[in-house]
Order: C-alpha cells, then sequence, then structure tokens
C-alpha cells in the first residue's frame, strides 16, 4: 500500500499528523500498513517549518521507499523564481535553511534539482504535481522568460472545455492528461496534487468527472475524525485523482485548512482520498 501527500508546505504539525495516522494501529487494522511513500510535491514554502519537514522527510527515506516530484513552490525557492507570496516569518525561516537541509532535494547536475514524474507500470501509476503534459508538446516556439510554466510542476487542471495558458502555468483538459499518461502506462491512475482542492475524473470511452458522487464518510481514528472518499479502480477504466493541501499552515483559503493526503491499495485497486477534520 502506498501513502501518497502533496503540498505539504513546510507544515511539520499536518505531515506529522498524516504519519502518525497512517501509521496508527487502528488505521492499520481497517485500511492495511503503507510499505512505500509517494510524495507529490511542494514540501517547501508557505509554513514556518521546512528545516522540520525536510528533516522528516529525509528520515523517513531510511525507513520507507520514497519517490518524490518537484513542486512549483520547491522550484520557486530552489531557482529563485517569484511564487504566491509567503508571509515574513515563512520567508525568514526558508532563508535559514542550509545545504544540509535542502540536500533532499536531488541534484541532477545540470541546474536543476529532482524529477518532473514518477511513473510505475507495474500498478498503473503516473505521480505528477500539476499535471502529466509533456512540455514540448505543449510549449510555444517563441516562449523564452515564461517557458518552465509548462513544466509538470507548473500545469493545473481547468474547469473549462478549452486549454491556456496563464501566468500560473499551463491549464489542461483532462481528456489531454489521459491521453498522455497512456503513452506510458495502460490503466493508468494518474495522481496530482497543486490546486490543494480535491478531484477526481474518470475515462471510460467519454471523460467525467466523479468527485461529488463519492459519498464521504467520518470516521473516528487515533482521537482524530477523519473524513474519507473511496474510488474503486476499475481495469478498463483510467482515473486522474488530485489530492488536497497536505499542509494548511500558511494557507488561509477556505475548504483547504484541513491537512488532506490518501493511500492507493493494489489489490483490489482502490484510492482512498482523506481529511483530518479535527
Amino acid at each position: 500500500m502506498d501513502l501518497v501527500f502533496s503540498d505539504i508546505h513546510a507544515d511539520i504539525g499536518a505531515l506529522d499528523a498524516i504519519l502518525g495516522l497512517a501509521s496508527s494501529r487502528e488505521f492499520k487494522k481497517k485500511y492495511g500498513e503503507f510499505s512505500r511513500i509517494l510524495n507529490l510535491g511542494d514540501v517547501l514554502e508557505r509554513g514556518m517549518h521546512p528545516a522540520e519537514v525536510l528533516a522528516r522527510l529525509k528520515s523517513l527515506q531510511g525507513s520507507y521507499e520514497m519517490h518524490s516530484v518537484m513542486g512549483n513552490h520547491d522550484e520557486g525557492f530552489l531557482y529563485g523564481r517569484p511564487v504566491s507570496a509567503s508571509s515574513p516569518e515563512s520567508l525568514d525561516a526558508h532563508a535559514k535553511l542550509t545545504a544540509d537541509d535542502l540536500s533532499f532535494f536531488k541534484a541532477n547536475g545540470d541546474s536543476t534539482f529532482g524529477s518532473q514524474e514518477f511513473v510505475d507500470k507495474k500498478h498503473g501509476l503516473f505521480c505528477v504535481h500539476g499535471g502529466p503534459l509533456d512540455p514540448g508538446r505543449i510549449t510555444p516556439k517563441d516562449a523564452r522568460d515564461d517557458s518552465w510554466l509548462y513544466q509538470r510542476s507548473w500545469q493545473r487542471l481547468t474547469s473549462e472545455d478549452f486549454e491556456f495558458f496563464t501566468y500560473a502555468g499551463y491549464h489542461y483538459r483532462p481528456d489531454s492528461a489521459f491521453s498522455e499518461a497512456a503513452r506510458h502506462v495502460k490503466n493508468h491512475v494518474i495522481l496530482c496534487g497543486h490546486q490543494h482542492q480535491e478531484e477526481a475524473v474518470m475515462q471510460d470511452g467519454g471523460v467525467r468527472r466523479i468527485y461529488h458522487d463519492l459519498k464521504p464518510s467520518t470516521e473516528k481514528i487515533s482521537g482524530r475524525v477523519l473524513e474519507s472518499r473511496e474510488i474503486i479502480i476499475e481495469p478498463s477504466r483510467n482515473y486522474l485523482v488530485r489530492l488536497g493541501i497536505g499542509g494548511p499552515e500558511g494557507h488561509y483559503v477556505p475548504n483547504s485548512d484541513v491537512p488532506h493526503f490518501a493511500i492507493v491499495q493494489h489489490d483490489p485497486r482502490k484510492v482512498v482520498l482523506f481529511a483530518i477534520r479535527s
């Protein structure tokens, strides 16, 4: 089983809450024990505890198989690119990060860090921060200073019937995401984050948004109130599942004020979305 989170945003309290719940006896009894961690990016910025989050993630790498992709805020910090504002407290905490702290991000030898995607063909997973589209296919030839906004770390799922570019990134349609993922993985589940709101889309001939069809369930586990939504992965269908924000510290937006995470079960195939309500 995989434990999945995205957009921790330097929030050590939320990360520890997720880890504590997913590791608890009650949770493991009902949902199983995770053996792998999928981190969908945006570890940094906005929150006030980046050093603690990076240290926790590095310690987890010693105990679990972990796969991480780069988020736009991670790139914003590491490459000196402007992203939406962090508080003075957050900026100060990030300014104090050392080279050892930042060693969590793998240097690629070409002035870049980390990976844009993680593809698991065995389990049919295509993991990204924002979207799966190949930047080489969507970046205009005349794009120069803004070409990085077409990367997978900056792509955004659109709610419109068309695709478009803004200085928040390239906005893609679900059918484009499914077409790209199909080039890499059969019967796939695309896992992403970035937009801080849960979403679920299914492809079965056509494309249908199914999130609001998922019946939420509320339970108390290890003293926490946990809301869940379960997605049964049918073998003949493809899915795009977007996680909610993992670390809401420093992000004051309605419906994005509690930690979110997910698990992926492989036999039978399920994705379960969770929100820690209290």
